[in-house]
């Protein structure tokens, strides 16, 4: 009898390279399904003022950049201590957001703080000085305060009147300062 011959089971070479092909691509889609549960399940924080507000849903400007905010009813939001609802937020509040990251600039808030800003201080103190001179298209006033000449502003509620002053008189003047500009509310000749 003649032998014939039977196929074997050895896979070919072409065979192999789709397998691993395959494989290759399995892993690839687990790994990149797994690094997005991973990324949306990574906490994030920014603190900065609400500059919109729609249907449970913000928008913050935080160091230059606007952030998208949604909130759900698992949202906590908090001011001193007290639970707030969503409706008391306010544009212009400034708040701490904590969260995971949806997207770039969009954040699922777990909590939100409202604070309060930091007041701007205000210097007052009283000078007695020279008038060095006035100008009463801009309403300033020049003085002479510890040796050296300053230009001070009006306040908004100053009652000075830059017209009755001459150079060379002597005043006491109460003078403000406020985020770096010097001020002056009044003043009186001696």
């Amino acid at each position: 009898m003649a032998e014939t011959a039977s196929p074997e089971a050895n896979p070919t070479q072409n065979m192999e390279d789709k397998i691993k092909l395959l494989v290759q691509e399995n892993l690839s889609t687990t790994e990149a399904k797994l690094k997005e549960k991973v990324d949306l399940h990574t906490l994030v924080g920014f603190a900065g003022d609400i500059t919109s507000i729609s249907s449970n849903n913000l928008t913050i400007e935080s160091k230059g950049n606007l952030i998208q905010i949604t909130t759900s009813a698992k949202t906590l939001i908090q001011k001193n201590g007290s639970t707030l609802k969503f409706a008391s937020l306010g544009i212009g509040d400034k708040i701490i957001v904590i969260g995971t990251s949806v997207k770039d600039d969009i954040v699922q808030a777990k909590r939100i703080n409202v604070f309060k800003a930091e007041p701007v201080l205000v210097k007052t103190s009283a000078v007695v000085a020279e008038v060095v001179s006035t100008d009463t298209k801009k309403k300033t006033v020049t003085l002479t305060i510890n040796e050296q000449d300053k230009i001070l502003s009006l306040s908004k509620k100053s009652t000075v009147k830059i017209e009755e002053l001459e150079q060379g008189q002597t005043i006491l003047a109460i003078v403000k300062e406020y985020d770096g500009n010097l001020l002056i509310s009044r003043s009186k000749v001696l």
